[in-house]
């Protein structure tokens, strides 16, 4: 008995969740930071277990935590999993910015300083820019073009 909870506990602990995050960017300050994982430059990465308060930014002159710039914002949970774009001062539009999770598929473009409530948040409850995906391994793809 004590054996079958030990492979039971075993087995769930090996279960955790694998995020991707897929980054490209031409813009000359493109940077990614994943709070408690580093800073990374545009490329692919897979993450065992969660991946919370990740933000990407790009612009001439980005700081790691996207400022003054346009930045994609996202935690990858097992099970809930969300991203946007925001620009919510101090951040601006400093270039295009299109994500999309993965394997659901819920995007946001923004490609102007104007692009709407619906695809970046302009202030802090513009709740209709958010996208979700319920995945246990859900992933994102961002894009952030100058």
């Amino acid at each position: 008995m004590l054996a079958s909870i030990f492979a039971i506990a075993l087995a769930a602990t090996g279960a955790m969740a694998s995020h991707t995050i897929n980054f490209s960017s031409n813009c000359p300050s493109a940077i990614m930071q994943l709070p408690g994982r580093g800073n990374f430059n545009p490329g692919s990465y897979t993450f065992d277990g969660d991946v919370n308060g990740g933000i990407a930014s790009a612009g001439q002159s980005c700081s790691q935590d996207g400022v003054p710039c346009i930045s994609v914002e996202f935690t990858l949970d097992g099970g809930f999993s969300t991203g946007d774009i925001t620009l919510i001062p101090p951040h601006a539009y400093t270039a295009r910015a299109a994500f999309q999770m993965t394997p659901g598929g819920s995007s946001a473009v923004c490609d102007n300083a104007n692009c709407g409530p619906n695809n970046a948040f302009y202030k802090p409850d513009d709740y209709t820019a958010q996208r979700y995906d319920s995945s246990p391994d859900a992933g994102i793809n961002i894009q952030l073009t100058c």
